[in-house]
């Protein structure tokens, strides 16, 4: 106990001894991507760039603000949306300075002022939605939440150059359940209405084609008949198919039959005769 004591005694010390001897020199550097407020007698006098600088011990003081890019993770907050769903929504913000000489006198912590700040807009914003447009329009809301943010941010001297939504999570579980089963419910309907438009369109070809068959008499629909019979022929296994034939359809084919063996009779006998 005593040990750790005394070790934080020790720390302190050397951070005021620290902080003394940065007030007594009187060179500092700033480095390229920082700007250096000068500070004399508590008064503003200068914004220094990079480089070799020279300051008055404890006469000046020399506040460096970094110009870089910030990348902010908003931690995820619940929020009550317009339809009364619980849900919890993190962000995440990009911003940096652009004023150092507003943004070091302007406000203490801009840090901590943007990210408050955020976090406010974006709970404000988000409760006047429901949930369903929450998900269907987050890029735009996000535009309107960096709009927001930015209009105040610019009076203290900072950039808001991103402010994106992350994640948007249910927080009750019946309400996942809820939401999943109806997705369920959508994908089954979208895939019934393809179902149906797809038996119409064949529908309207069975019409067509009867159409065309009927109109092109009865031989066309014996030819689809005899097609039909070649595939039946095809299949393994025995087969008994009973088909309703139209005499006088049957009488042409056995008068075309008997023709033609008539014909093949007397081409063979001619080829004999000539040998």
């Amino acid at each position: 106990m005593r040990r750790a004591v005394y070790r934080g005694i020790l720390l302190k010390s050397c951070r005021k001894a620290c902080s003394i001897r940065q007030k007594r020199s009187f060179i500092t550097v700033v480095e390229q991507y920082q700007r250096g407020v000068t500070l004399t007698l508590g008064r503003l006098t200068s914004v220094k760039g990079p480089g070799i600088r020279l300051k008055l011990p404890f006469l000046q003081e020399m506040h460096k603000m970094d110009m870089r890019t910030t990348v902010k993770e908003l931690k995820s907050q619940e929020i009550i949306t317009k339809d009364n769903v619980a849900t919890a929504i993190s962000a995440v913000a990009y911003y940096r300075v652009e004023d150092p000489q507003v943004a070091m006198l302007e406000v203490k912590d801009y840090n901590q002022a943007i990210t408050e700040l955020i976090q406010t807009e974006l709970r404000d914003t988000l409760c006047q939605q429901d949930f369903n447009s929450i998900l269907n329009q987050r890029n735009k809301l996000s535009e309107d939440l960096e709009s927001s943010v930015a209009q105040i941010a610019k009076k203290w001297g900072v950039k808001i150059e991103r402010v994106q939504m992350k994640n948007i999570d249910l927080v009750d579980p019946a309400m996942v359940r809820a939401m999943a089963k109806e997705a369920e419910a959508s994908r089954e309907k979208i895939a019934a209405t393809i179902r149906a438009e797809g038996e119409l369109e064949a529908a309207k070809k069975l019409v067509e084609a009867a159409a065309l068959i009927s109109s092109k008499g009865g031989v066309a629909l014996e030819l689809r008949r005899l097609q039909t019979l070649e595939k039946l022929g095809k299949e393994r296994g025995q087969h008994t198919v009973v088909i309703p034939v139209n005499m006088g359809m049957a009488g042409a084919s056995v008068a075309m039959g008997a023709a033609m063996q008539r014909v093949y009779e007397e081409e063979d006998h001619d080829t004999k005769n000539r040998e």
